[in-house]
């Protein structure tokens, strides 16, 4: 009998087609190519071609300037009331110690990358615990590819390579017949993964219907058991950030594409140098081979040079050296500017990641000049911003659900239906946490502390935590001082 494909891997093949067409995969590898400095990828040489990398420092100036943003959820009440408040402050601290437990810092820095890499990349919450992992943007297949919010999506299939042997018992675990689950088997995709890894492609098609949100899993040929749902959940659990939004696509356009052709210039230009450099800035030797008995030995350094025919006053003629060409200095001053110049217009130049000496100015100043440098990454920033409130969504949805395993917010006994009638609205608050707010904030309780306005305890208690100023060694001066003076009293 004829084998015919699932509805699901029609779907994912019809995907993949407007991948091909958006040309999608083969930009974002291209990008990826680039930035990690195999600039020369598919170019058949015999030696290692020369790069200067430009892109790298680029990309990750930005991702870092936008990263260094600490972001604080909090979720405000529709309604204000004292058990509302309790619930929303409930909620906050849940939030915060969700952000602890799944390294969400780390994971932001990594989706920050990918999405100023390939243009656009995807988190994906995975259960109720929210345990979660980036996807490449080439691994997530929108229903529809011009609706930027993944919430309105008709349907999402998540791309995964998964053991065979290991979905043919998830199969049968689910109710598949063992005929049909025998037809799971390993295939290849690309060059790089073969059928004797053992993996096969699965796809996890995820739609949402009304409130609730279907999942299934399905091979080629096989659907892997029934659709699972999750009554009420009421949004996908995916989440993305593109900080370079493309017109009238869900997909942006990262930071890479953009600077390929210039990178492309200037290790051409590079290249050029170098070879020009091995012909002519080296003085060669030139010699006449019917009057050198000895060739071999010109090279030898203190070796005697036999001549024939000929006086020893006639070696000059036999014997010489054609003089280094200088190059232009146009050929380096192309590349400089070319580098130069890209940084510049890409936001990234050395006017604007130039040294500041702290020693010389204070935090406030420094800080003055990093914000105005960082105006072409406010629009980074929002879109940061955003990503981390569709994160909080999707963990108030999912509190929503799984309320009854108790995740610390039902402590006054709060039920689903107070949780998902509260309807908070979740703001985000962004704060600089690099060494010159620090050290800026620092400063502002120095001063404080020298006129007066507060005194030397409340000068420590308002330090951060991880201040440059040793806290903890200040609190124990405070407490021996403290100990001493009780001593003092108790003897008198």
């Amino acid at each position: 009998t004829m084998k015919t494909v699932t509805d699901i891997w029609s779907l994912y093949e019809k995907g993949v087609r407007r991948h091909e067409r958006m040309g999608l995969r083969s930009d974002t590898e291209r990008a990826w190519h680039f930035y990690e400095g195999d600039q020369w990828y598919g170019l058949e040489s015999k030696e290692q071609l020369p790069i200067y990398n430009f892109i790298a420092p680029t990309v990750k100036y930005k991702v870092a300037s936008v990263a260094m943003n600490h972001m604080q959820i909090y979720f405000s009440p529709l309604h204000t009331g004292e058990r509302e408040n309790r619930l929303a402050a409930a909620l906050n601290s849940l939030a915060a110690r969700w952000w602890e437990q799944h390294r969400m810092d780390s994971i932001c820095w990594k989706m920050l990358e990918e999405s100023a890499v390939a243009g656009d990349s995807y988190l994906y919450i995975y259960n109720e615990r929210g345990d979660c992992q980036v996807l490449d943007n080439v691994s997530v297949f929108l229903g529809d590819e011009s609706e930027r919010d993944v919430q309105k999506q008709p349907y999402i299939i998540l791309f995964e390579r998964r053991d065979a042997e290991q979905l043919r018992e998830l199969a049968i675990k689910a109710g598949v017949p063992a005929e049909e689950a025998a037809k799971i088997l390993p295939d290849a995709y690309g060059k790089k993964n073969t059928e004797d890894d053992g993996k096969c492609t699965c796809l996890l098609y995820i739609q949402k219907v009304g409130e609730d949100v279907q999942f299934v899993r399905s091979t080629k040929y096989v659907e892997l058991g029934p659709r699972q749902c999750i009554t009420g959940l009421g949004c996908y659990p995916l989440v993305s950030l593109v900080t370079g939004a493309r017109k009238g696509s869900a997909r942006g356009r990262g930071e890479v594409t953009p600077l390929i052709q210039n990178q492309i210039e200037v290790n051409r230009n590079l290249a050029r140098r170098i070879i020009n450099a091995k012909m002519t800035a080296y003085s060669r030797l030139v010699y006449a081979t019917d009057k050198i008995d000895n060739p071999e030995s010109l090279a030898e350094v203190g070796s005697a040079i036999a001549v024939s025919d000929s006086t020893i006053a006639d070696v000059h003629s036999a014997v010489g050296y054609v003089t280094p060409s200088p190059m232009s200095a146009d050929a380096k001053g192309i590349s400089d500017e070319l580098m130069h110049t890209t940084r510049e217009l890409a936001g990234a130049g050395q006017a604007l990641t130039g040294n500041i000496d702290p020693t010389l100015a204070s935090g406030a100043a420094i800080i003055a000049v990093r914000d105005q440098a960082q105006i072409p990454l406010n629009e980074h920033t929002a879109a940061f911003k955003s990503f981390v409130e569709s994160v909080a969504r999707v963990w108030y949805h999912l509190w929503i659900c799984y309320l009854p395993l108790s995740f610390g917010v039902n402590e006054d006994n709060f039920t689903a239906l107070e949780l998902k009638g509260l309807r908070p609205f979740i703001r985000v608050d962004a704060t600089s946490t690099t060494p010159f707010s620090k050290y800026a904030r620092e400063q502002a309780l120095e001063r404080l502390l020298e006129k007066g306005i507060i005194d030397f305890s409340e000068y420590v208690e308002a330090l951060d935590e991880d201040s440059s100023v040793p806290k903890a060694q200040l609190i124990s001066i405070l407490k021996n001082r403290k100990e001493n003076i009780n001593g003092v009293i108790t003897e008198q």
